[in-house]
């Protein structure tokens, strides 16, 4: 039932590989990075997660999103699902979409107030992919004013969203469009800000310079200017060499950020969280997937098993964090991270003896002090089952909700799992 966790991220990086040629860079991609998917032109397709997102005002009011992905013809494989958390259970919204919309993806949500939540991701018509943002107005969701995209745009997508106010939110994504204003790779990142009625675009940089592609993932902002994107580079000089990638937006432009090397040059490392509870306090997690092989048809083989990492920032240095997982499970992944007070940062994900489709795993997740982490015990799914966290929204006094998925360890799907850490204990719920 992974739909991506541990064996999601070896799939990412058999993606990746295959978007490595420049000439081939706007043909479709294998789907293997989100199973059911549609076809989308490769650097827009990755910044398409598929799995939930959440962000808590209050213990007893959070927003928890996913959309409803899609068929080959896009046929929805789900319903597009948006619930607010009362503290004990989930409640359905209303949602609106675009019209002649068929599928959709929703990548991120940001709320600051029982009533403002912004939604982002993408939506489809006609196999095009469409930049999306939903506005939450305490009761349902609708399509805010139009998100603002270069001239020249074939396909775009958002990846994710962070707001510091009602009226100054950040959303992070991709735009492919003609290589003769858009690069060899016919692709640009960008960055959208939102002051509360309207979006104003920023054309950050290329996705791919000289030597690597840039595939940015996920934002978080502390202020309006000083916000932190984590995602992947891809060499596109040598073959499948996947490491984490950083940048700070300092409501301007876009600058990279230098991150501690994990494991040995020749591993393949994934970046899938970010979260800065202010300029001081940031980390980006994600795993260490070893040496993978990517063959020219798109699939990929290696290690068979993966470490999960975090890197804090103190806003001086960048320190590798440390935490002792689980024994008797060398594969471990963190998903996502939520950093809430001044030193402190939640990280969740998911463990399991490797990276086999249908070996056990289980949710996992550890709270940090700085660069110390430890791990907190997560109760174990009933036997014949597996679990894992992908997203968590902690607020200042320590409590936590997260998603994930839960269901049969051989099952191909499973259902949405909620995860409820109160300071001092984790207690797992049903999704919605």
């Amino acid at each position: 039932m992974r739909t991506i966790a541990i064996s999601g991220l070896v799939a990412l990086a058999a993606v990746l590989g295959g978007v490595a040629v420049p000439a081939t860079a706007n043909a479709q991609p294998a789907t293997t990075a989100r199973p059911g998917a549609i076809d989308r032109p490769a650097d827009v397709a990755l910044v398409e997660s598929g799995l939930p997102s959440v962000s808590c005002v209050l213990t007893s009011d959070c927003l928890g999103a996913e959309g409803s992905s899609g068929l080959i013809g896009g046929v929805p494989s789900r319903p597009t699902r948006v619930a607010r958390w009362n503290g004990s259970s989930w409640k359905r919204l209303k949602v609106a979409m675009p019209v002649r919309t068929t599928a959709d993806d929703l990548n991120g949500v940001s709320c600051r107030g029982a009533a403002s939540c912004l939604v982002v991701g993408d939506y489809y018509t006609t196999g095009s992919s469409r930049a999306l943002a939903l506005s939450y107005n305490g009761t349902s969701l609708r399509p805010t004013a139009a998100v603002p995209l270069p001239k020249g745009t074939t396909e775009s997508a958002l990846a994710g969203v962070s707001c510091t106010t009602t009226r100054n939110c950040v959303a992070l994504g991709v735009a492919d469009g003609d290589t003769a204003a858009f690069g060899s790779f016919g692709a640009v990142t960008l960055i959208e800000t939102w002051n509360g009625a309207r979006w104003t675009l920023h054309t950050a940089a290329a996705s791919v310079g000289h030597t690597a592609m840039l595939v940015p993932i996920v934002i978080s902002c502390a202020t309006s200017t000083f916000c932190l994107v984590a995602g992947t580079s891809y060499s596109v000089t040598a073959a499948a060499e996947l490491k984490p990638y950083a940048a700070a937006w300092n409501g301007k432009k876009l600058s990279t950020v230098k991150l501690p090397t994990i494991g040995s040059s020749a591993d393949d490392v994934l970046a899938t969280g970010v979260s800065c509870a202010s300029a001081v306090n940031c980390a980006v997690t994600g795993a260490n997937l070893g040496v993978i092989s990517i063959s020219s048809s798109g699939g990929s083989s290696g290690s068979s098993s993966s470490s999960a990492f975090t890197e804090v920032w103190n806003g001086k240095t960048w320190r590798v964090g440390t935490v002792t997982w689980p024994k008797g499970d060398p594969s471990t992944i963190t998903a996502a991270a939520s950093c809430y007070t001044a030193h402190a940062c939640e990280v969740v994900g998911e463990s399991g003896a490797n990276e086999a489709e249908t070996s056990p795993f289980h949710a996992i997740a550890a709270s940090f002090n700085g660069a110390a982490g430890a791990a907190q015990a997560v109760p174990a799914p009933s036997k014949g089952y597996s679990d894992g966290f992908y997203t968590v929204s902690c607020l200042p006094a320590g409590s936590c909700v997260a998603l994930g998925q839960t269901g049969k360890t051989t099952s191909g799907s499973g259902a949405l799992m909620t995860g409820v850490w109160n300071g001092k204990a984790w207690r797992l719920d049903p999704g919605f």
